[in-house]
């Protein structure tokens, strides 16, 4: 007989709860990093800090390689969504973090959680570092 809490800790790592947590991961990670984004422009200029037309494409991104585990398949999706990042950067709000935000969601599509969280870290600390151009 199972207690209580190993009935929790089995809904946490499995099912909507594990996708519910993901986006929660992708939702904090992007707050940090427009907030980063946005630190070194005027009020005026700032974006907000949580861009949906970003977050929406990197969440289903993070769906689609949770749901597919032939590794063909998952390296075809990471460089189409990649080069889907690439083209949507030219012309949408902010420029610049299209690509390392797929990127981040590719690695937390693909259960690699520590890694995403370095990414995150190294990309917050770039942008934190870098200069604006006007």
């Amino acid at each position: 007989m199972r207690t209580e809490s190993d009935r929790w800790l089995g809904a946490l790592f499995h099912g909507w709860v594990e996708l519910l947590t993901l986006f929660g991961i992708l939702l904090v990670a992007l707050a940090i990093i427009g907030w980063c984004y946005n630190r070194g422009f005027r009020p005026a200029e700032r974006g907000p800090l949580i861009s949906w037309p970003l977050l929406l494409p990197a969440y289903g991104l993070v769906l689609l390689l949770r749901h597919m585990h032939d590794d063909l398949w998952s390296s075809m999706i990471i460089a189409g969504g990649l080069v889907l990042a690439g083209l949507l950067g030219r012309c949408n709000w902010p420029r610049g973090l299209w690509v390392p935000v797929m990127l981040l969601a590719s690695l937390l599509g693909l259960g690699l959680n520590l890694s995403a969280i370095i990414l995150s870290v190294i990309i917050a600390l770039v942008l934190l570092i870098s200069g604006r151009n006007r």
